[in-house]
């Protein structure tokens, strides 16, 4: 009986710390990273930053597959802890959420069809601001955010 008792009290306690739940919680980062493609398509940069095989973005920016070693990405989180990236020449903002090893990508967000020169990201309180071709737009995870007229 007491055996029973003990594992029945070992294991609520086991349920009771998988309940703890921290909140609120802010993902962001206040500055972009800036990472460049080694030999292996691996970006990464200082400790205590993402590390990832880069290959298969460039592939789906370019349509083709292709050696990027030199090549930079530009990386930011939000809030949420959703991750936007794009590199200079990239139409798009590609915008993915981290699960179990691996960035899963929620979006695509088309910036300009010709391709951005330089762009950077900085972290602004309504969402992750990109500067590109001499304009300031503002996104979120689900796209473009529009202006708020004052």
């Amino acid at each position: 009986m007491k055996r029973a008792t003990l594992v029945l009290l070992a294991a609520s306690l086991a349920l009771a710390g998988c309940a703890l739940t921290l909140k609120p919680v802010d993902y962001s980062w206040s500055y972009e990273s800036v990472l460049t493609a080694g030999a292996d398509g691996v970006v990464k940069g200082e400790p205590k930053t993402i590390a990832f095989d880069a290959r298969k973005i460039f592939e789906e920016e370019t349509g083709q597959p292709g050696a990027i070693e030199g090549r930079t990405i530009r990386i930011i989180r939000n809030a949420e802890g959703y991750y936007f990236v794009t590199s200079p020449g990239f139409k798009n903002v590609y915008v993915f959420v981290g699960r179990e090893a691996k960035l899963k990508l929620e979006n695509k967000i088309l910036i300009d069809e010709k391709g951005m020169e330089k762009p950077f990201f900085n972290r602004r309180e309504r969402g992750i601001e990109l500067a590109a071709n001499g304009k300031l737009v503002l996104l979120n995870k689900d796209g473009i955010v529009p202006e708020v007229k004052k």
